[in-house]
């Protein structure tokens, strides 16, 4: 995990780099090439020594700086060796060398999760892993170009102004590679950037393509399947510093730390009842394993005295209130390890979710030959909108807030429709729209204290080999992840693959808003409201899954950090961060 940052032009590459501190505590760096500079806040994970960064190759004309890891780069490096000489023992270097030897085509070729910028004295080349699992923002400001893992980096170079429009008022996040700020974009998962003259040019160099067979028996499924977890693992133990896991008591986080093994865990709970609290699954593979189980329970004052900061480090508000507990557990592990394995992914790409599950059971219901003739007398029963478009069907059950204009569907329907099978269009909509701003969160939360963390279901190779597989390998009646409980058999208690309860990590806020933190949620909501902005209104029914509330003292809280309090569109002076 490090913080990176660059400028073609003027501008204090020092101040944007200092402001990522958080990312890098251990080691800084610069590199300045004409009106080209780079800078690097460095965490030390692999090779504490020599692998100070920026870092370049032999005779100096190509410059790096580098936020993740490319975990196969010890096999890149035997690959590259015979015709490049290696100064340091870091996979920094290997990228230089790989970029060196296959230009842009090196991308192909790494395992890992990335962020980083190779200049040759000529042109920028920015690339960002497929997953999105390392931020990258960059924006135009006047004739520069300026570039950062944090936004509020880039907040010390440009001016500040809030966007709040429809996408966040549907789904309560920027889509797309937008974000909350003008003018300031994130790099998409997949894509990388040419930078000539301070002129950015994106294209994408990966896709999840959609397949339609060969098909082949399950048995042989499962055996690939189990083979790329364990690999994808024993990648990401690759390290010169201790790792743990993050363990909820499922099943994914769950295969995973079977998988590692490591000496210490680390859980949230909220032992508030069977609702909330899953702690006893976590605690039985904490046992089967051997590990120390730490533990940390977030209370409703840990939340209204942590969440200011929280947005602080998230830079913008985010579709999920469970970024508290991420947060939390960040600075539970922070004095026990460096890096962190979870389990964030296996849902979307092998059908974990119960909406999976209400979208499949209506579609098979539809299809019923007994019901086909009578699906009228069946929406009168249940509601006029079944059995009707998925795409909008599935933008319905997933969106928070009302579409007035179509423009938010319209983009949906584009991404939904291009895959093939229901369960796989609902998993690729998840990953291009909702999934960004979820697998940021758990990077920002960890880079908050200064870890790293590790996502193995991400690989790239386990992805790829989840959107071939036939639909009934992933969801098969009501039980969800299929093939993934088949894959856990021998290797994960059988009570935690068994299990039909999974609720995900819920957070108990509305009980905390209807409690001992009314007051405080509605002086934020008035406040909010004052300012004439308002929140997604898509709650009704959906109980403790409603989100409006959450909705509204995000917003409030997040102008008041960035804007000093004012209201849009005006601009501000830039991120400054809340008092301890």
């Amino acid at each position: 995990m490090c913080g990176i940052a660059g400028i073609w032009g003027e501008g204090d590459i020092r101040a944007m780099t200092e402001c990522l501190a958080h990312r890098g505590p251990d080691d800084h760096g610069y590199h300045e090439d004409g009106a080209l500079k780079l800078g690097v806040r460095r965490l030390n994970v692999i090779d504490l020594v020599t692998g100070h960064q920026p870092i370049r190759n032999e005779d100096g004309t190509i410059w790096i700086v580098h936020n993740g890891e490319i975990f196969n780069y010890r096999e890149l490096r035997k690959e590259l060796e015979p015709k490049h000489r290696f100064y340091t023992k870091t996979d920094t270097e290997v990228i230089v060398h790989a970029y060196e030897e296959w230009g842009r085509d090196c991308l192909a070729r790494f395992i890992g999760m990335f962020a980083f910028a190779v200049w040759d004295g000529r042109e920028l080349f920015i690339a960002r892993d497929r997953l999105g699992e390392k931020p990258l923002y960059y924006c135009r400001h006047g004739r520069r170009f300026l570039f950062a893992s944090e936004i509020k980096a880039l907040l010390r170079e440009v001016p500040a102004e809030p966007v709040i429009d429809e996408e966040y008022l549907v789904f309560e996040t920027p889509l797309l590679g937008n974000t909350m700020f003008r003018d300031i974009r994130s790099l998409e998962p997949g894509c990388c950037m040419v930078v000539r003259d301070g002129e950015p040019a994106v294209s994408r160099y990966w896709e999840i393509e959609p397949f339609d067979g060969p098909r082949r028996r399950e048995a042989d499924y499962v055996e690939e399947l189990r083979w790329l977890i364990g690999d994808s693992v024993r990648l990401r133990l690759r390290s010169d510093v201790p790792l743990g896991v993050f363990l909820s008591g499922g099943l994914d986080s769950s295969l995973i730390a079977c998988l590692a093994r490591p000496e210490k865990v680390f859980s949230c709970r909220f032992p508030l009842g069977d609702r909330y609290d899953e702690f006893s699954y976590a605690a039985m593979v904490a046992r089967a394993i051997g590990a120390e189980h730490l533990v940390i329970e977030p209370t409703a004052e840990d939340f209204r005295r942590d969440f200011p900061r929280v947005l602080y480090h998230l830079d913008h508000p985010i579709a999920t209130p469970s970024s508290i507990a991420e947060f939390a557990l960040a600075r539970l592990a922070k004095p026990h390890v460096k890096v962190v394995l979870g389990g964030q992914g296996a849902d979307e790409i092998f059908g974990g979710y119960v909406r999976y599950l209400l979208m499949l059971e209506e579609a098979r219901l539809a299809e019923a030959p007994i019901l086909r003739s009578y699906l009228p007398l069946a929406r009168h029963f249940w509601s006029e909108r079944m059995f009707r478009d998925p795409c909008e069907r599935y933008f319905d059950l997933v969106r928070r807030g009302d579409d007035p204009s179509g423009r938010i569907l319209g983009l949906f329907r584009g991404i939904f429709e291009r895959q093939r099978s229901l369960i796989d269009r609902m998993g690729y909509t998840d990953l291009k729209l909702t999934f960004p701003s979820l697998i940021t969160m758990n990077d920002k939360a960890v880079a908050a204290v200064g870890l790293e963390n590790r996502t193995p279901f991400l690989d790239h190779r386990i992805v790829e080999f989840a959107f071939r597989l036939p639909p009934e390998m992933k969801v098969r009646g009501f039980t969800t992840k299929h093939i993934l409980r088949e894959a856990a058999r021998g290797i994960v208690p059988d009570a935690v693959i068994e299990r039909e309860d999974k609720k995900g990590l819920v957070v108990p806020l509305n009980r905390w808003f209807d409690g001992e933190l009314g007051e405080w949620c509605r002086e934020l909501a008035d406040s909010l409201a004052r300012r004439g902005v308002a929140v997604p209104r898509g709650g009704g029914g959906r109980g403790e899954f409603d989100r409006s509330r959450y909705a509204a003292i995000s917003l409030e809280l997040w102008l008041r950090t960035f804007f000093g309090g004012a209201p849009p569109p005006g601009a501000g002076e830039g991120a400054r961060p809340p008092r301890e």
